[in-house]
This record gives C-alpha cells, structure tokens and sequence, in this order.
C-alpha cells in the first residue's frame, strides 16, 4: 500500500523532513500536483532488488527492461524516454545521483534497490524543485534512516541462477549520536547461456556508513554524514538476438558477446544540516560529492562490415556476419568474408559535486497560511570519454585478436557548471491551497574533443513558471489541477542546440480516508522541442549527439487506489490497482539521423510509449505469516515511430508477470520468506535496443531469511 512515509513511529522527525520531498500524510492530502510515496513497508513484501519492478507499479511511469536484473534501468516519466533514465532527475535523498546529471544524465550508476528504505516519484508542478530534468518528474531514492534505539539485521537469499543476496546492517545510537553501517553483496550466475560456455551473470557490493548528530543547543538541528562504496562486475552485453532465435531461445546468447564485460565503481560522500530556527523557518544544508569510474567492454559491430542492428533485423541478408556473431562461421582473413569484430572498451570518469540549500518559512499573512520555500543549488560535474576499439577474429567459436593497434574511437572531456534557484509558496485558505512557483537555471557548459582539436562551449538559461491549485470538496475528496514548464538542457558544448521544454498539465482528483485512497489524474505533456540524445549503441551518430524531433505531444490518464481491510482481529487484507493510459504523437513530419526516429510523418507515435500499464496487488497477513501476490501488465511498445493500428516496425510484445511473495513471522527477530518472480515463466521481447531481441527474467525461485537481534 501507498503511505506516508513520515507515519514511521522508529525515525526521528528531523531526518524524515532533511531526506523527503513531497511531506506527510496531512500534506500530501493538500498538495496541488500529483505525488507517489512508496513505504518501507510495501518495499518489504516483495523486496526488489530491480528498481524497474519497484517503479513499474506506479502510475504515469513506463519502463523497459534491458537485462532481467535492472541493473541499468530505462524509467521514463509521462512521455519523457526511458532511455537510460537521462530524462528524469534521479536523487538520493534529495541530492542529485546519477553520474553527471548535466553533462552526461545516462543513469549507468543508480542506487542498489536493495537499499532503499522509501521511494517518492514527483510529477506535476511539485517536479519543479528538483530538477535539472523536469518535462516527465522526478525520483528520490531515501535511504535506510539512522534509527532511534541500536539496531542489527542480517539478512539471506538465496535462488535460481545462483542467485544470491547477502544484506547486513548495524546501528548503535547514543545520546545525542548515532551510527548505521550497511553492507550488500548481490549477484547471480546469470539466467543466459552463452554459446560455447561462459559467466552471463555479476556481482554487486555496497558499504555504507551514516553517522547522525543531535547537538544539545538552544535551536534545533541535525547534521548528517554519509560515506558509500560501491562496485560492480558483470559479465553484461549490449548483444541481443534474432526474432527467430529468441523464439527458439529466449535465454540464449551468442559466441560474438563473450568478450563483453562491465566493471564500476562509486564513491560518494554527502553532508546534510538541518536547523530549525525560530518563527517556524527552517535551513536544510546539503554539501555532495559523487565520483564513477566504469568500465564497459563491450561489442559494438564490425570493423568494416554492416550493422549489427542491421544483420539482427535481416539474418538472410547478412549470412556471414550472422554465423560470425553466433560463432558458426570463422572470421577469414583476406576473402570476401573477412569480418572483424569490434570490441571497445568504452572507459568513462564521472564526477559531480554541489552545494544546495532550501529555506522554509511558514506563516499567517493577511488572513491566508502561507508555507514559502526558497531553493539554490550550485553544481558541477564532468564526464572524461576514452574509447578504446580493439579488434578479433572467430575461431572456433573463440574471438582471438588480430594484434592490428587501433586508434581511439572516444577521447574528450566534458563540463557542466549549473547554478539553480526555485521559490514556491503554498497559499492556504479555507478548503483551498494554490501553489505559485518559479525555477530558473543558468548552464554552462564545454566538450574539449582531444581526436578532433575542437573546444565546443556554450550556455544555457531558462526560467520555469509552475502553477498548482488544490481543492478540499469534502473531507476526504479533492480536486487538483496544475500547468508548468517542464525543462530538459541540452548537453555541454552544443552551439546552437536548444534544450527540450515543454508546457505540462494536469487535473484530476484525489480521495484519501484512513483505509482507502485513490486519485483519477489526467495529463498532458505539450514538448516544443522533443531532443533525442545518441549513446554508444546508436548508429551513424557521436556520443553525446543530439537531434531534434520538433513538437510532440503525449497525453493520458492515471488511476490508483488502495486499500486495507481488518477481516476480523486476526487478518489483514490490502489491496491495490494502478493504472496509466497514454497517447503520444510527433506534430510534423521530418527526417532525422537519430536512428531512433528516422522518417517521421506527422501523427506518428513516440517510441517506447505503452498505451496500458497495470499492475495489481492483493495481500494478505496475520500475526504469524503474510501472502502478497503483484500481476504486472505491460503493452507492447513501438520501437520506432509510427501510426498503423497493426504495430508495424520495431516492437516489443506485450508482457503480463506474476509475483508471489509467502512470509513467515517465526518470532520477532526471525522472518522467513519465500519469493517466486513471474511464476508463469512468461517470456517476452522487452526491447530490441541495443543490438537485438532482449528477454525479461524467466521464473525465479528465491528463499531469504531476515535476522534481527
């Protein structure tokens, strides 16, 4: 079920109000724009470690999957893409996450779901506040609170694929001082079975330390220390398969990926201040610095031979290329069938780093209740490219290299310095609140591209008004509708780009009483320039690349409801439906070299836009076990944009998954639980990006055993 997450009776006021956005319960009932919080305690009943399974169940959020784990999630936002999440503004705890936010948003680094203690997803003019991207909405991922009394939990799992999760936590808390130490190790052998034999699977490792101060002075105020390491080796590919291969095989990988390898690591730290000063004005204080290195060795075609996109979509025309890449056929030198594989090493540093402070001032004025919030964040953050292309040959279902030096594909370096500031005030009277808002952004930013001897600059300014009002028609039923700019800059040295923008409305209502809640929201997202950004799996494009699709539009409808019901003094029963219908179309006709659009006729459907999402959640518990069952439905996707009834072109296919979770309450300190993820073993094409068909996770069984003591 859907909560306030401020309705925690073990977390402590101030930390709750330093890491949360959209409030409590009270406030959340008043806000004028659409909200989502996820608690601590609907996060337990399945307990994701794929951050797409988490956000999937929430309405105006589409998501496609990459590989089975979500170990790069594609989220997107009321008509804003998926891709690599670069489109939302990601945080922890309310400081931006992902790896560059301006210079390079591509979410390869997002927090371990694993770790999560609550989730907020903001849309509507409540989106403002957190930017930089703000056309679809915001996530912020809060992590587990330091609590008020010592605390140690050791928690088992243990499945299929060697799967296996292994999560420690301990706090000891003093007067005015507390500490919390977290360690996770995850990983898995890996659901795909690589022709000729080899690790599909990966691990993952996070340690972190939050240490929190309660100082004893006359004013109020916590200041927080977060410190956090995190690693990652996968054995992870772009490489996906033929339509016909995928139906044969759904798990299986080719020869041509065997190479294909990702290595990271994360640093981070995070100090928060919060002081409450007198006459109900508060000052929250955060100083952040992140700091990603990965590694991504990784397939990316042939030296001097056809697509690989090209060859997946058409077998029959690419015969020898298509062996190769299955390992059937040996790469031979010197004759017509000389295909060398390309092989790159794409190395990427990331850093960012910022200072950020927001002001809240509540008060009376002239008969109305008035709760102004005041915020400015300076920041930067950079991205230095190498992209080292090495060369092999097949051999007997082996890739050997052919010892010819290659030049680097990549090397420069990016920057952005990014100045914000955003002023709200919520102006209560009677059953009505109006919320008036502004954010503005100066963007500065340059490419140094070291192979082509070019310094590329430029700037960036824009000014996002927001307006939301909000309407108690009785106790328990609200109206609610909101218009505002939603924004999204362009990246570093683009002369001449324009960033994406957009003018977004929404209205519905919202009915919330104490065992059951639901809001009916209609939204539409007007984009005056629809920006598409190359990646590194793109063709016939640079890294960092943008284009420009014109206007667009994307409209729908959002529904939730959830609710609990006492059977009698012993059962509890929840339950809980989401819904999201969308529409999308580009409003002229162009072509592009953006190889995600092409031509585009006027009317045509943006890709990755499911007209229906769904899910569905029923639960049962008692004092000593807990059954929860999550349906998950979503409509295929164009890959392509297009407009006949019949889904001509690229598509994913429709996917329905079912998953059960069965817990049992031994005794206080001890749960046992038992997982199966998508029991009907439902398989299906969740993405033709990268390079080819991709799977969704086969059925999964999974046993954990939580310990506390």
């Amino acid at each position: 079920m859907f909560t306030s997450v401020n309705a925690t009776s073990n977390v402590p006021d101030p930390v709750i109000k330093e890491v949360l956005i959209i409030g409590t319960k009270e406030e959340k009932q008043r806000l004028p724009g659409s909200a989502i919080q996820i608690s601590a305690e609907d996060l337990s009943k399945q307990s994701y470690s794929d951050l797409n399974q988490i956000v999937s169940s929430v309405p105006g959020v589409y998501v496609r999957e990459e590989d089975g784990y979500g170990l790069r999630p594609n989220i997107g936002i009321r008509g804003a893409t998926s891709d690599r999440s670069q489109k939302i503004t990601l945080m922890e705890d309310g400081v931006l996450i992902a790896p560059a936010p301006y210079t390079a948003p591509a979410a390869y680094y997002i927090t371990n779901a694993s770790r999560l203690y609550a989730l907020e997803v903001l849309k509507g003019p409540s989106a403002i506040q957190s930017g930089p991207h703000t056309v679809g909405g915001a996530i912020n991922l809060v992590t587990r609170p330091v609590p008020k009394e010592d605390f140690n939990e050791i928690d088992l799992t243990f499945g299929s694929d060697g799967y296996q999760k292994i999560a420690a936590t301990s706090a000891y808390v003093g007067d005015n001082i507390g500490v919390l130490l977290e360690g996770l190790r995850y990983g898995s052998d890996g659901f795909k079975e690589l022709d000729g034999g080899g690790d599909s699977g990966f691990t993952r490792n996070d340690v972190n330390i939050k240490t929190q101060w309660t100082p004893e002075t006359d004013l109020l105020q916590t200041l927080t220390i977060k410190l956090g390491f995190a690693d990652e080796d996968a054995n992870e590919t772009y490489l996906g398969l033929t339509d016909d291969d995928f139906s044969a095989s759904p798990e299986r990988r080719y020869a041509g990926s065997q190479l294909d390898r990702f290595q990271s690591q994360h640093r981070q730290i995070h100090l928060s201040h919060l002081l409450y000063l007198k006459d109900g004005l508060e000052l929250s204080t955060k100083l952040y610095r992140n700091e990603y290195h990965r590694s991504w060795n990784k397939i990316g075609g042939f030296i001097d031979g056809p697509k690989v996109q090209d060859v997946l979509n058409q077998p029959g025309a690419y015969t020898s290329a298509y062996r190769i890449l299955q390992g059937l056929q040996d790469s031979v030198v010197g004759d017509f069938t000389d295909l060398t594989i390309d092989v790159t090493d794409n190395d990427r540093e990331y850093s960012s780093q910022g200072i950020q402070f927001d002001i809240t001032k509540n008060a009376d004025l002239f008969g109305f209740q008035h709760s102004v919030k005041l915020g400015l964040r300076y920041h930067q953050d950079d991205v230095r490219r190498r992209h080292q292309t090495r060369s092999y040959l097949m051999r007997a279902q082996n890739l050997v290299s052919d010892g010819i030096a290659r030049p680097l594909k990549t090397n420069n370096y990016a920057q952005t310095d990014a100045f914000a500031v955003w002023l709200s005030n919520d102006i209560s009277w009677s059953s009505w609140t109006l919320n008036v808002g502004v954010r503005h952004e100066d963007i500065s930013g340059s490419v140094d591209d070291k192979l082509a001897g070019t310094l590329l600059e430029n700037t960036q300014s824009i000014t996002a008004p927001g307006l939301g009002l909000h309407r108690q028609l009785t106790e328990n039923l609200g109206f609610l509708a909101g218009i505002y700019v939603g924004f999204s800059p362009s990246g570093p040295g683009k002369s001449g780009a324009e960033s994406e923008e957009s003018v977004n409305v929404e209205y519905g209502f919202r009915y919330l009483a104490d065992d059951f809640s639901g809001e009916l929201i209609a939204f539409k997202s007007d984009y005056d320039n629809l920006l598409g950004r190359c990646r590194a799996s793109d063709s016939d494009c640079q890294v960092g690349q943008e284009f420009s699709g014109g206007n667009a539009e994307v409209s729908g409808v959002e529904l939730t409801a959830q609710g609990q019901y006492e059977l009698n003094d012993a059962f509890l029963l929840t339950s809980q439906l989401n819904y999201t219908y969308s529409e999308s179309k580009f409003k002229s006709t162009f072509f592009s070299q953006f190889s995600q659009w092409g031509l585009v006729s006027k009317g045509d459907e943006l890709p990755y836009i499911p007209k229906h999402t769904s899910s569905l959640k029923f639960g049962m518990e008692s004092d000593q076990w807990g059954l929860d069952i999550a349906v998950k439905y979503q409509h295929g996707m164009r890959e392509t944009p297009g407009s006949s009834v019949s889904g001509d072109g690229l598509h994913t296919d429709n996917l329905t998954t079912i998953d059960v979770s069965a817990v049992w309450f031994t005794n206080k300190d001890i749960d046992i639980k038992l997982l199966v993820r998508n029991i009907t073993d439902e398989s299906a094409i969740v993405s033709h990006r990268p390079y080819g068909a991709r799977p969704n996770l086969p059925r999964t069984l999974l046993a954990q055993v939580k310990l506390r003591f």
